[in-house]
């Protein structure tokens, strides 16, 4: 990602759409594809883990976790109006001395983050050109389990993302949004030593639950 990723983050994903999120959360509870990575997490009946979400937005992985799978939690993200709501949302929970946020594209301070039992995604590869080198740095950081979710390969997807980054063109907003090879996301994380459990699909969105092994 271009080393102005932070900044190009914070314009598209700014204080009016982390409010938005954070009150739909509270309204809501965690969207429908964050819910089957709580589910398939869950799944693994592991105790007193350490989380590290990637991309977290307004943290609701964390919220979550921390009632009954986390013991501690860290929340990397690119945009700083959505850590904001994160972190005052974890303060309200009180669970904000369990979680350390950071700021920051998580590829540039990778070797700065201690590896966590469980490594978790919701819809970020899909917000970074090179997954490559995104779920590397992920799979390496993962003890355990990663959880991504990710768009799913359908005619529908590749031509609404056609659309929406057509419209970011348009509004020359440099951020885009990608459809990654998904047979190549899972080669990769079978290379970096793990073993697809599970993979459920939305109408949109595809999540798969790997394990280290």
């Amino acid at each position: 990602m271009p080393c102005n990723c932070c900044e190009i983050t914070d314009t598209t994903f700014g204080e009016d759409s982390a409010r938005e999120d954070i009150r739909r959360y509270r309204k809501r509870g965690p969207a429908a594809q964050t819910k089957l990575i709580l589910n398939a997490i869950r799944s693994l009946d592991i105790e007193n883990a350490a989380l590290l979400d990637i991309g977290g937005g307004v943290g609701a992985i964390h919220h979550e976790l921390l009632e009954d799978v986390a013991r501690e939690a860290t929340h990397v993200d690119a945009s700083s109006a959505y850590l904001k709501e994160a972190r005052a949302e974890a303060a309200r929970r009180g669970h904000g001395e369990h979680v350390n946020f950071v700021h920051a594209d998580f590829t540039d301070i990778a070797s700065e983050i201690p590896t966590a039992d469980l490594v978790t995604l919701d819809r970020v590869v899909c917000c970074y050109p090179d997954f490559r080198r995104l779920l590397k740095a992920a799979a390496e950081h993962s003890q355990r389990a990663l959880v991504i979710t990710y768009p799913r390969e359908t005619w529908y997807m590749r031509l609404g993302l056609k659309v929406v980054n057509f419209v970011q063109g348009i509004r020359r907003d440099p951020f885009r949004v990608f459809l990654h090879p998904v047979h190549e996301m899972d080669a990769l994380l079978k290379g970096e030593g793990f073993t697809c459990l599970s993979l459920r699909r939305l109408v949109v969105w595809e999540m798969a639950l790997y394990q280290r092994t």
